[in-house]
């Protein structure tokens, strides 16, 4: 992964902004997201770019109501922790325990910044996050975006990661 060695900039949905995808980058909003198990959880709304370095940085997944008081709502998964089908056109979103999504705060366009960047990775990274590797404990913002969970070369992998 490139190092990116930036602080917080104003991060853009992709549908309303100039950016454009790079050869390898599929175009998966509308793409339909499942966990490990194959269960649909939701849809790829848009993606969420940093314009000062080019980069994509979150997906934003309209969760569905999953049953399990896990209501519908929009929320940002960092790209790393997704990658594409082998073959069909689905995302799939492994090892987000359901507390996590329930964790996750609202997407709210237009109004993401350094803090709610931080409330999205404290609730992928938590310690409540049964299956996750890690908990973030002390957070260097000048490496937040060098972290494994903003890695896109994993995403754009087909297949298990």
């Amino acid at each position: 992964m490139e190092n990116q060695g930036n602080t917080y900039s104003k991060l853009q949905e992709l549908a309303h902004s100039d950016y454009k995808l790079t050869e390898g980058e599929a175009d998966i909003k509308g793409w339909t997201v499942q966990n490990e198990a194959a269960t649909s959880i939701g849809k790829v709304r848009d993606l969420l770019f940093d314009p000062e370095n080019n980069a994509v940085r979150y997906l934003i997944i309209d969760l569905d109501d999953l049953g399990v008081d896990l209501e519908n709502k929009g929320v940002l998964i960092p790209i790393g922790l997704a990658h594409l089908h082998d073959h069909d056109d689905i995302v799939i979103l492994p090892n987000i325990h359901t507390d996590q999504f329930k964790a996750l705060p609202y997407y709210v366009s237009g109004e993401v910044d350094q803090n709610t960047e931080d409330e999205f990775r404290n609730a992928i990274g938590s310690p409540a996050a049964l299956r996750m590797e890690e908990t973030i404990i002390e957070l260097d913002q000048n490496q937040f975006y060098n972290h494994h969970h903003f890695d896109r070369a994993r995403f754009y992998k087909r297949g298990k990661l």
